[in-house]
This record gives structure tokens, C-alpha cells and sequence, in this order.
């Protein structure tokens, strides 16, 4: 009698896990990343092109990919994503995702970054500059300045500030001598002189947008995610929330560097108020 009851109930849950599955039509992936190493929104796409086809290999359920090059198309999208590879600056203004992995670009889910410059390593040279830097979903001075440890108005200090696409152009056009300097990760800065170390940021994450998903499906998407490795992510890792505290997006991100004050979706914690020749951290940096 009790192998006949663990029969039914093991057939009734894999009828159920079936179901589950069969009402799923289509999966949908998206990847908005800009501050990723990878060279351009066409490898972007590439990536989550080979997740979707993988996972429709796996699942037998079509699957798409979309990449996006601004955060206001992603944003305008996201209520038609199931996943999607989620840019850590940009996570650490906005909830509503579940982490099913994260980048370990760097070697953890933070890369260390740093002001790089074509003028040699004084700071001082580069008042009224040139800064260029990548899009943050609308973050982009924030971003900065927070790493500038809230000592220095960006736009004041430099005497033009450019944003460009992603990191992988901002990088360039600063070696092509369309900028003077540009933040960036240690890693991709090859070529530029470091002016001063400025802490770590969060690397990009794989999200769960769609929370009906059933979880075999999302085991399976996870897996896909941890087995295609990429050298613009350097492989993925467990979820981290981006780095960011509490593995609440909404909650402060802080740099594992004492020295950074880190930033919240409203600004910085404590922006220096002083002018900048009184700057207690930055005038260790100037030449």
C-alpha cells in the first residue's frame, strides 16, 4: 500500500513539474551591462545570444535575446524579460531582481578600479580636462564622484565631462586622445598611467526578472549561466547582489577600500564640502 501511495505522489509531482514547464512558451533574456569589459554592445549581444541558445537546448522551450545599449530602453523593457545580465552600477539603484549569479571580473564580484590618464600620473593636470566616462544609468557623476571620494565636483574640476556608451570606448578614446582620463577597472587599463587607486565596484549580475518562472527552469538558467564563461565577465560566480550591502539593491554599496565613502541612488553619503586644495584624501595624489 505505501508503494502504491509514494507511486501516485511521484507521479502526480512530475506531471506537475511538466505542467509547470509546458505553460512556459518562451523565455526571454536581455543584458544591459555597460561597464563590463566586454569590446562593444555587439559582443553583448553575442553573450546573451549563446545563454538563450543554450537554455533553449536544455529546455526545449524557445528562448530570445535582446541587448540594450541604454538603461532607459532596458528599463522600458524589463516587464518583457524572464533574465537578464544586469550592470552592477545600475543594480545598485534599483530592486524588484533576484541574483542567480554574479561576475568575477577582477576576481571577486567587486574589480578594483582607478583614474587613468594619457597626461601622466598628476591629478593636478588634470584640472580642466577632459574626463570621459561610461554610462551608469543615469548615475554617471555620481558614480564619479563617489570615487573621487566626495572631494571634487566633477564638473567643475574638469573642464568637460564626456559619456560615451561604455567602458570599452571610454577607455579608447582616452588612449585615442579624445579625453585626457577615464575611471576604470585596473584590468583594462592597460596603456594609461594609474593617477590613484579608487577602490572597487560591483561587477554585473545575472538577474531573475520574472518571478513565475517555475524553479527547474531557473535551476537550468543558472547552470547555463555558471558553465558560459566570457572574458568581458571573467566567469560567474555565485550571487553577490553586485556587491551590494544586505543583498538589497536599494541599500548603499560601500568599496571595500576604507577610504571610499561608496554612493546611494540619491548621491554620495558625505560629499566634502571644502574646496578642493583642502581635499584631505586627494591631495596625497597631487604632483
Amino acid at each position: 500500500m505505501k508503494a502504491i501511495l509514494f507511486s501516485l505522489i511521484f507521479m502526480f509531482t512530475g506531471i506537475s513539474g511538466v505542467n509547470a514547464q509546458s505553460k512556459i512558451k518562451k523565455l526571454r533574456f536581455g543584458i544591459y551591462a555597460p561597464n563590463t569589459a566586454f569590446s562593444s554592445n555587439s559582443e553583448r549581444w553575442s553573450y546573451i545570444k549563446r545563454i538563450a541558445t543554450y537554455v533553449q537546448g536544455v529546455t526545449k522551450i524557445p528562448c530570445s535575446g535582446a541587448a540594450y545599449a541604454q538603461s532607459g530602453a532596458f528599463a522600458g523593457s524589463s516587464g518583457a524579460l524572464d533574465f537578464a545580465l544586469v550592470d552592477g552600477v545600475y543594480m545598485a539603484t534599483r530592486g524588484g531582481y533576484k541574483v542567480l549569479a554574479t561576475s568575477v571580473y577582477g576576481g571577486s564580484s567587486r574589480a578594483a578600479w582607478g583614474l587613468y590618464s594619457r597626461l601622466g600620473n598628476s591629478f593636478q593636470a588634470l584640472r580642466g580636462k577632459t574626463l570621459v566616462i561610461s554610462r551608469a544609468g543615469g548615475n554617471e557623476i555620481s558614480l564619479v564622484e563617489g570615487l573621487l571620494y566626495g572631494e571634487v565636483q566633477v564638473k567643475k574640476y574638469f573642464g568637460n565631462v564626456k559619456i560615451v556608451p561604455d567602458l570599452a570606448s571610454a577607455i579608447q578614446t582616452v588612449r585615442n586622445g579624445g579625453g585626457d582620463a577615464v575611471f576604470a577597472p585596473m584590468k583594462m587599463a592597460g596603456g594609461l598611467s594609474l593617477v590613484f587607486p579608487a577602490g572597487s565596484v560591483p561587477n554585473a549580475s545575472f538577474v531573475q526578472i520574472n518571478r513565475k518562472i517555475p524553479a527547474d527552469i531557473v535551476a537550468k538558467v543558472r547552470s547555463a549561466v555558471l558553465s558560459i564563461g566570457s572574458g568581458g565577465l571573467g566567469g560567474m560566480g555565485g550571487p553577490a547582489r553586485g556587491g551590494i550591502m544586505m543583498g538589497k539593491p536599494k541599500a548603499v554599496f560601500m568599496s571595500s577600500f576604507p577610504g571610499i565613502l561608496g554612493f546611494q541612488f540619491k548621491g554620495f553619503l558625505k560629499p566634502f564640502k571644502g574646496n578642493f586644495e583642502k581635499a584631505p584624501l586627494l591631495k596625497t595624489f597631487i604632483h
